[in-house]
């Protein structure tokens, strides 16, 4: 992995943390997240399947899934 990955992934888990935060506290639902990530064209292929991942893990160590 390349500094430039690292990086990038370091603000992902920021990012990611700060919408968990949003969801739990019912401010925001996931489903418009990516609805409006995906209708603004904010996020690649690539982005999308990273984000998954995380929630899969994210939901996998909560055990919800």
């Amino acid at each position: 992995m390349t500094a430039e990955q690292d990086d990038e992934s370091e603000v992902l888990k920021g990012l990611f943390e700060e919408v968990m935060k949003m969801v739990r506290q019912k401010q925001i639902k996931v489903e418009t997240i990516i609805h409006r990530s995906i209708e603004q064209d904010v996020i690649s292929h690539d982005s999308f399947m990273r984000i998954r991942n995380m929630l899969d893990d994210y939901g996998k160590k909560k055990q919800w899934v």
